[in-house]
């Protein structure tokens, strides 16, 4: 009996361990970062926001504070979260907030070197159409690269536009989910993922100008789901065709530029062969003048010997002969 209860203490004690030890590794789990990539599920939100300008005005804006924080930025730290819209226009699909600490702002939007992946502002006035329009778009702000930001206090959590166009007159509807702080691949705040992070307070405007909005708690449907896969796949199947015809392109203009390369040293190589054969015409021409010049030097040269010999012959005839003549007489 006391054998099957040392046994038993014993199995007792390794399951403790084994649970101690995998603790760890389910809150790691639980803990895990959101990832690359848009993964709506579940609850989001919808903020829906009619604008109504009057004849002239270029102004519109709204913030509507969700929930309260107060969460210090440290270093490392990073904000994410899914979002998607339904007007290609700029000045949607963005978060804010007041933030304390900062030397620069009071405000999220605006706190320094704060861009996302794709190299743009948190500021609300800011375009995220070509990301974020009729697609999800995972976005993520490294906070912490300016230095400054470390120990910054973020007050509370804001969805809010900046609308910017010409219509009088529209409705723009934007999703978000996982919108969290993570560090190192870990989350370390939860701002929104699900129902149970629907504020529990009322939600109110912080500020308004032509607009008016309303933040709403939804849930996706499978067709939803699906959907936004079969979107995502559709994504992925265009930005791989134009990666490809990109490639074709530059593939093509690699290999017109090889054959100017090769037309162009064909050409020079016939410029140098005339330039070349020029040249050695140029030099024979000049040699054949020269030689002409000094066969006719050489015949002047022997006109000239012949006509002084004969000269010289007439003169000592002429000689010869006056001596003979002045004989005969003598």
């Amino acid at each position: 009996m006391k054998q099957k209860k040392k046994i038993f203490a014993a199995a007792l004690t390794i399951v403790c361990v084994c649970a101690l030890l995998s603790a760890p590794a389910f809150n790691m789990e639980a803990q895990a970062a959101i990832g690359d990539k848009p993964n709506p599920s579940g609850a989001y939100i919808k903020y829906t926001v009619d604008v109504k300008k009057p004849e002239g005005e270029t102004l519109a804006y709204n913030w509507m504070t969700f929930k309260k924080l107060d969460y210090a930025f440290e270093e490392g730290d990073v904000v994410e979260y899914d979002v998607m819209f339904n007007v290609n226009d700029r000045g949607w699909g963005h978060i804010d907030g007041a933030a304390k600490g900062s030397a620069s702002t009071n405000v999220f939007r605006d706190l320094p070197g704060a861009t996302d992946q794709n190299g743009v502002p948190l500021n609300t006035s800011h375009d995220l159409s070509d990301y974020a329009y009729n697609t999800w778009y995972h976005r993520t702000v490294e906070m912490t690269e300016n230095e400054d930001n470390i120990g910054v206090t973020w007050q509370n959590f804001q969805i809010g536009c900046y609308p910017i166009s010409d219509e009088l007159e529209y409705q723009c509807v934007t999703y978000y989910d996982n919108i969290v702080v993570t560090n190192n691949g870990q989350v370390k705040l939860v701002i929104f993922k699900d129902e149970a992070d629907w504020p529990e307070t009322r939600l109110i405007n912080a500020a308004s100008a032509h607009c008016k909005a309303k933040l709403e708690l939804d849930v996706f449907t499978d067709e939803d789901l699906a959907a936004f896969a079969a979107a995502e796949e559709a994504k992925l199947a265009e930005e791989a065709s134009r990666a490809a015809s990109r490639a074709e392109a530059e593939s093509i203009r690699a290999e017109s530029r090889e054959a100017s390369s090769r037309e162009a040293s064909i050409e020079e190589s016939i410029r140098a062969f005339e330039e070349e054969a020029a040249a050695a015409a140029s030099a024979e021409e000049a040699a054949a003048d020269h030689r002409e010049s000094s066969g006719g030097n050489t015949g002047v040269i022997i006109a000239v010997l012949a006509g002084v010999v004969l000269c010289v012959i007439v003169v000592v005839v002429i000689v010869a002969l006056g001596k003979k003549k002045k004989g005969a007489k003598t």
